[in-house]
């Protein structure tokens, strides 16, 4: 039995050698190439080509028989006979008999180039003899196309692959006479896409040249190798790694680089804002955010699981429609490859698209639109943040409702018999009047603001510093009719022209008082005591600041800012020279912030601790009205600045734009309210509403508290203000 087993292995063995064998018979011999065309006796021949026989192969040069050195399925070297002849070259294989081409006996021949693939620019060193002319100069040609020669000698040329060569035979031309060698592959990349992504992205190479084995491609993301998916002679898909970094994309094939378009790493994509939540299929649904591709097909969407079809794409706003099928769950937004999780979302005919307005207080009056309303305003329930709101009016699509009492931010809701639609966020924001208003003839001298850790604000009027009470109730809080320089109590104390006001983190105020030639810096404490903290010999200007240490910042007439010292002595801080008009900002680091002031000096300017002035933004001369990064952003008139202590923005009143706007710590302007939302500068008047309504007048003081709200000294409008933003 064993030996039977011995024996039918044997003869399975052997079948499998003869298919093998007949296999390799079967491939008809041909020849596709050789080189060079030209050369002495002894030149070493190299032809190309598949089916060759491994021995028993005949050779011979115009008729005269060749050595054949070596020989396998698809390669054949041999050496050009002595006394051969110019004429063709005939091989004798597995019994076929080819023609190879012409052979002629010359000078002139070649005998290796490298390297054999490249880019434009490729050096490449070609060895034989016969290269030197007293004539006219060699000339090398690549797929046809002409190089540029850099080095030549009898017997080693070197050229520069030409720009858009193409693969293609190497050719030396020398005094009429030509030898052709072997083929050049010419690499290029043409195009990547996307040029934008992160790790993990797959990224299509479209060109020529490459290897169509996956591992002879190396690719690297500005050196970082990534990892070959698949590869053509024409494209190749590669995954970024992990450590992918903004760069150029190279492609190294045989140790010859070529260097593509730069491939730039972006985080993946952000999520704003999903609106509607819920609606039909066939219905679009907007996202916003930042970091989406402008490229439709580069962006993809699915709604619980389900994919969608991307109908509009900018980086920072996505068009979708709702698919077919999507039933209820979580969206997924994936860019070049880099995902990031939505909301949930329900297929269904009920849902809110928009707010207009989105913000507002208690009273607005605002437009739902979306889809799946009922026509009856009683059928439908709309919910502030939980809070139900009035409906006013009602169609399919539409649905006029009332902000409701103790309104809150949150989203705003619909339910319609038995479906539930969840909207936008609504935002408790807008700008109310906490006291006085036109005609009331209060707060018409009145200047600066600032605020307490309890909600009280403070200003100058005359020669007191008055009190708002966060019941809007105002009163005297120090100082009298008369002018005077009494410290002491609250009830005693006499101030003289006082002009800005400023509080440290403790709660005690600081002011600059004072006329002529002597001006004072007054510290009035919680518990009721004035005392001079600083005085100067000087026409100062109104520039005032205090750190979280309690050191004093003042600004004098056109020599900019100076920083007290425990003697009381003044330093010179920073290197500009302005005379800075009002209330400056000081940050827990020390960086010292102040506005320009008027419309001569249209900007915000920024003192580190180091005291190192620099421009944060705006223009020394340039005034406007544009909102945006620093080198874009326009002001007009900004007075006095305060810091938010929940963002560290820097808000400032810009007078004439009539707006009260911030900029970032790294100077990039937005406007929060005024001109009614217009951009229009002078467009002022008195209005109380959303924050696109609102309408200022003339603002001589501001204050963010630490909830971030915001107040405003509208002293042409005779009224204290409020703009809520949370």
């Amino acid at each position: 039995m064993k030996s039977l087993l011995y024996f039918l292995c044997a003869l399975l063995l052997l079948t499998a050698c003869k298919r093998n064998k007949d296999a390799t018979a079967e491939i008809p011999p041909s020849i596709r190439s050789f080189w060079p065309n030209s050369g002495k006796a002894g030149t070493i021949v190299t032809i190309n080509g598949g089916g060759f026989s491994r021995k028993d192969n005949e050779v011979s040069f115009n008729g005269t028989a060749a050595t054949v050195v070596d020989a396998n399925d698809s390669v054949m070297t041999v050496l050009a006979p002595a006394g051969g002849s110019t004429g063709k070259i005939s091989v004798k294989t597995n019994g076929k008999e080819l023609e190879a081409g012409t052979y002629t006996y010359q000078n002139l021949s070649m005998r290796s180039a490298s390297p054999l693939n490249g880019p434009a620019g490729t050096n490449v060193s070609i060895a034989g003899e016969g290269f030197s002319s007293t004539a006219a100069p060699a000339k090398v040609l690549i797929n046809g196309k002409e190089a540029v020669i850099t080095s030549v000698n009898d017997t080693l040329l070197i050229a520069a692959v030409p720009v858009s060569a193409g693969t293609g035979e190497i050719k030396v031309i020398v005094d009429g006479k030509e030898v052709t060698g072997p083929s050049f592959l010419f690499q290029q990349i043409e195009k990547i896409k996307p040029l934008k992504g992160g790790k993990g992205t797959q990224v299509t190479i479209t060109g020529e040249g490459f290897n169509a084995l996956s591992a002879n491609n190396a690719v690297s993301f500005n050196g970082k190798p990534g990892t070959v998916i698949s590869a053509t002679a024409a494209q190749l898909v590669v995954a970024a790694p992990d450590d992918v970094a903004t760069g150029p994309l190279t492609v190294t094939i045989n140790g010859q680089k070529t260097v593509g378009p730069v491939f730039t790493v972006v985080p993946p994509p952000v999520l704003a804002t999903v609106a509607p939540l819920s609606g039909p299929a066939g219905k679009d649904v907007t996202i916003t955010g930042n970091y989406f591709s402008n490229v439709l097909d580069e962006n993809n969407v699915t709604f619980n699981g389900v994919a969608a079809v991307v109908k509009q794409a900018t980086e920072k706003e996505l068009l979708v429609t709702i698919p077919a099928g999507a039933g209820a769950g979580n969206m997924k937004v994936w860019v070049n490859g880099q995902e990031t999780g939505g909301p949930p979302f329900k297929e269904q005919n009920l849902g809110v698209a928009s707010l207009s307005p989105d913000n507002g207080l208690a009273g607005t009056a605002v437009t739902v639109t979306g889809m799946g309303f009922s026509t009856n305003a009683a059928e439908n329930i709309v919910t502030f943040n939980g809070v139900t709101a009035t409906v006013v009016s009602a169609t399919a699509t539409t649905l006029e409702v009332v902000a409701p009492a103790n309104l809150s931010t949150g989203t705003l809701n619909v339910k319609v018999n038995s479906l539930y639609a969840i909207g936008p966020v609504f935002k408790r924001a807008g700008v109310m009047t906490l006291a006085g208003g036109p005609g009331t003839g209060m707060f018409a001298r009145a200047t600066g603001l600032v605020g307490d850790r309890n909600g009280n604000l403070y200003f100058l009027e005359g020669q007191q510093v008055n009190k708002l009470s966060p019941g809007g109730n105002v009163s005297v809080y120090t100082g009298g009719s008369a002018a005077g320089h009494v410290d002491g109590p609250l009830a005693t104390a006499l101030f003289q022209n006082p002009r800005t006001i400023v509080a440290d983190i403790y709660d005690n105020l600081y002011v600059m008082d004072g006329a002529g030639q002597r001006i004072y810096v007054r510290k009035i404490t919680p518990a009721g005591m004035v005392s001079t903290v600083l005085t100067v010999m000087d026409n100062m200007s109104g520039g005032l600041g205090v750190d979280n240490n309690g050191t004093v910042y003042v600004s004098k007439m056109y020599q900019g800012v100076f920083k007290s010292e425990s003697n009381g002595s003044l330093t010179k801080f920073g290197g500009y020279t302005h005379s800075v008009p009002d209330k400056m900002a000081i940050d827990a680091s020390g960086t010292l912030y102040y506005a320009g002031g008027d419309f001569y000096n249209p900007f915000i300017a920024v003192v580190p601790p180091a005291g190192q002035s620099r421009l944060l933004s705006g223009s020394f001369s340039d005034l406007g009205f544009v909102d945006g990064d620093p080198n874009v952003a326009r002001v007009g008139s900004p007075l006095c600045v305060t810091i938010d202590p929940t963002t560290g923005n820097i808000y400032f009143v810009d007078n004439m734009n009539m707006c009260i706007r911030y900029a970032t710590p790294a100077g990039a302007v937005k406007t929060v309210t005024g001109a009614a939302g217009t951009f229009e500068s002078f467009k002022s008047g008195y209005k109380d509403g959303t924050l696109k309504e609102a309408l200022f007048k003339s603002m001589y003081g501001i204050h963010v508290d630490r909830n971030g709200d915001i107040y405003v000294l509208d002293r042409d409008n005779n009224a204290i203000r409020k703009v809520f933003l949370k």
